[in-house]
């Protein structure tokens, strides 16, 4: 019988310490659900200014809970961490990014993974990054499971003694013994938590998952989250002070039925090991109650029959009470509440004793020394008889309440900075507008008066001019007739950069057949002197107009840069696939560059060879250059001075969700 009562009481002691956990669990939950928010309101954002408010953001959470922080594209890759790492892992394959992708504006926790950067253990919480109401992308923090575990480790009253963080999906997110080990595996289906998804608390016995040892467990599910906290108390600690009781028990069994004189020696012998083992049981009281000082959660209960009711010590701490002379009841408590809490938790808690239903809420409270603390009231109804009583826990959280306040006023000022920001980039379109217009018409007409009245002087004038005068007006001419290219260009350029993508599977090879059929009508000199070799069956998701501009230029290049070549050739094919996205490569037998001034390739107006050897005016390369950055991709160039010229692009296989709406994938 005292076996069973010590096994009872651990089980309770074992529920209210789940319950206790779940309580710091969920602050650090709360905690990280704030960073990752602010973060987010401040991405992208200037570079720089973003890594000082994540360095802050970082440091105000505890030290080694959370390993770095990361963004990811809406393709799945990682386009910044906080290690310094280079962007460019894949990890869309991840659990937690498709969750988040789904849709809906949450928080979610992953389960553990090994992480590809640092080879640690780690859960993924994370949020979306929202773009006009659609999924723009994920930003999360890598939590060590290492730390939880530790953390969890504090409140373990023995060697033996387990607490755990369980997935809803069964999978262990941290375990305060062998947590390396734990890691990975799933706890088996037969835990009542496992079994009825919908059960917020509970205990039972049961040998443990992973290492064999038979413990008394409590739980508790985090609101919300479907996250479980257990707390395993091991059999053996806790029976041990007994063990000795029940071996003495026996050999006294034996010792009476041969002597009966032994019989107050062995009683003597048998109290006190009885109070040898009640000492053992007070010192593990002791050690739980020193849990709850370091978790800052105190226990309380009420009884409506008796009007009794009894605080923990720490309860006691909480409140800076003295436990000699202040005798708790609610109605020292409701003078303790602060006056503007206090109508709004006597109404609150009417409604749960009325209605019997659990009451959670946070509060403040006025110290005997003047301080005020904020405090997590939890309490549930349990019927005693015909008249319910009431239990639940106190914990201080003061310090997370004040954090939260902090972050709020934080991101009401990165809010505000945000507006303005905003408003100098709506004058700033409104100017880029006014130049555009100013350039397609203020410029054009002179332009146009400047090449037609050089038209005809030198038509009706010809015969008077000199050579020296007939040459300086072809030169007017070809000068207006570059100036009417380069401001073509300029603004075919701002429109590119401006239009709005519409992303679709595009044929890439009828695309390159038909821009290369184009060329060839516009210079019949030139048909049957080039060679063609365009791969069958490219295909792209681009936007099929901007698409089309990109191989225009990069053909069109090609056409021109062979143009002096006795037997051209120009070749479009599959580069190759790999992290996502899809290349593929403009190659050519022509003039080629020099790769020393490579760098000036795609910079506007910048040009690598003479006007008067090939014609241009320096945006086409820029252009593609936009382009492919708007789609998410890139180009770069080789070539060699005489030997031709390689132009190789790249496109996501999965385009950036902002980009498009309901195009098809790849394949």
């Amino acid at each position: 019988q005292l076996q069973e009562q010590v096994l009872a009481r651990a089980e309770v002691r074992s529920q209210q310490l789940a319950d206790a956990m779940a309580g710091q669990t969920e602050a650090l939950l709360t905690g990280l659900n704030l960073a990752l928010q602010s973060l987010r309101s401040n991405w992208p954002g200037d570079r720089d200014n973003f890594k000082r408010i994540e360095q802050r953001v970082l440091e105000s959470l505890p030290p080694g809970l959370v390993s770095h922080l990361t963004v990811v594209d809406a393709g799945g890759t990682v386009v910044y961490n906080s290690l310094g790492i280079a962007p460019g892992t894949y990890v869309g394959d991840r659990a937690s990014f498709q969750a988040l992708r789904s849709g809906g504006d949450r928080l979610v926790r992953g389960a553990p993974v090994l992480s590809r950067q640092n080879g640690q253990w780690l859960i993924v919480v994370g949020r979306p990054i929202l773009k006009d109401d659609q999924f723009d992308g994920e930003l999360h923090l890598s939590v060590s499971t290492d730390y939880l575990a530790r953390t969890l480790g504090r409140v373990a009253l023995s060697d033996n003694d387990l607490v755990g963080l369980v997935h809803p999906t069964g999978v262990f997110l941290a375990r305060s013994l062998d947590n390396g080990a734990a890691m990975g595996q799933q706890v088996p289906s037969s835990r009542p938590y496992m079994q009825d998804p919908q059960a917020m608390n509970g205990s039972f016995r049961q040998t443990g998952a992973v290492d064999g040892v038979p413990r008394l467990f409590g739980w508790q599910r985090l609101a919300g989250t479907g996250v479980v906290v257990v707390v395993g108390l091991s059999e053996a600690s806790v029976l041990a002070p007994l063990e000795a009781t029940r071996r003495q028990s026996l050999m006294l069994t034996t010792v009476l039925s041969l002597a009966l004189a032994a019989i107050g020696a062995w009683i003597a012998y048998l109290l006190w090991k009885l109070v040898r083992g009640r000492d053992q049981v007070a010192s593990s009281e002791q050690r739980l109650k020193l849990a709850q000082r370091i978790a800052r959660v105190g226990h309380w209960e009420y009884s409506r029959a008796t009007r009794f009711m009894h605080w923990s010590d720490e309860v006691f701490r909480i409140f800076g009470q003295d436990p000699a002379s202040f005798q708790p009841s609610f109605e020292r408590y409701w003078a303790l509440v602060h006056p503007d809490d206090l109508s709004r938790l006597e109404a609150m808690f009417g409604d749960a004793r009325s209605s019997r239903a659990d009451l959670d809420d946070v509060h403040r409270i006025l110290r005997p020394d003047g301080t005020v603390r904020s405090v997590r009231l939890i309490g549930e109804s349990t019927p005693s008889g015909h008249v319910p009583a009431y239990h639940g826990t106190i914990q201080d959280v003061t310090e997370l309440s004040e954090a939260q306040a902090s972050l709020e006023r934080l991101n009401g000022e990165l809010e505000r900075r945000v507006k303005g920001r905003t408003r100098e980039l709506v004058a700033l379109n409104r100017d880029l507008e006014s130049f555009t217009y100013s350039v397609s018409h203020d410029l054009r007409t002179p332009l146009r008066s400047i090449h037609g009245f050089a038209t005809v002087l030198a038509e009706s004038e010809a015969g008077r001019l000199s050579d020296e005068g007939r040459d300086a007006l072809r030169r007017i001419q070809d000068g207006a007739r570059r100036m009417g290219l380069l401001i073509t260009d300029l603004l075919s350029m701002a429109q590119q950069s401006r239009a709005e993508l519409k992303v679709q599977s595009v044929n890439l090879s009828e695309l390159a057949r038909s821009v290369a059929a184009e060329l060839e009508r516009g210079d019949p000199s030139r048909q049957g002197r080039v060679q063609w070799l365009i791969e069958d069956h490219l295909r792209v998701q681009a936007d099929p107009g901007l698409i089309a501009v990109v191989m225009q230029n990069l053909l069109g290049n090609a056409w021109k840069y062979t143009g002096r070549t006795g037997m051209a050739r120009i070749e479009l094919f599959w580069l190759g696939e790999a992290d996502g996205m899809v290349s593929f490569c403009v190659k050519d037998n022509g003039a080629g560059f020099n790769m020393a001034y490579a760098d000036q390739l795609f910079q506007p107006f910048k040009r690598l060879h003479h006007q008067h050897e090939f014609e241009g005016t320096g945006v086409g390369l820029a252009s593609v250059q936009r382009i492919l950055q708007r789609h998410g991709g890139s180009v770069r160039g080789e070539g060699a001075v005489g030997q031709g010229a390689s132009f190789c692009f790249s496109l996501p296989v999965d385009p950036l969700r902002q980009f498009w709406d309901s195009a098809p994938r790849l394949r």
